[in-house]
């Protein structure tokens, strides 16, 4: 019954054809241009160990930090304006709004791609 009715309207049948091709390529293209987008604006690599930037959240409990849409999870024991201090006394001492110079470690969380904290130092 489909092949009788593609006989009879080949037109019908090669816009058809043509809309189902051009479907597949455009979200094809899509998928990759995603991920050419995420790739391209991570500024932040491995290789850099120093990052400037206003905090925009402070959570208390994870001893996570949101830095200009970047997070970042404290060490257990930091250096803090030139003092060793635990992680516990410094989300206590940061606020929103705060200017902060951190010195990155390794990566914290795979999936998120937090960054290890190891110094602040307040730049307000």
């Amino acid at each position: 019954m489909i092949t009788r009715l593609l006989l009879n309207q080949p037109r019908r049948a090669l816009a058809v054809a043509l809309i189902a091709l051009a479907a597949t390529m455009t979200s094809g293209m899509a998928f990759a241009q995603a991920d050419d987008e995420v790739m391209e604006g991570n500024p932040i690599s491995l290789e850099n160990v120093v990052f400037e930037g206003t905090v925009n959240f402070v959570h208390p409990d994870s001893f996570m930090l949101v830095i200009d849409d970047y997070s970042f999870v404290l060490e257990r024991v930091i250096t803090f304006n030139g003092g060793t201090w635990s992680r516990e006394q410094v989300v206590q001492r940061l606020a929103q709004g705060d200017r902060l110079k951190l010195e990155l470690g390794g990566v914290a969380d795979q999936q998120t791609g937090a960054r290890l904290v190891q110094k602040v130092e307040v730049l307000n």
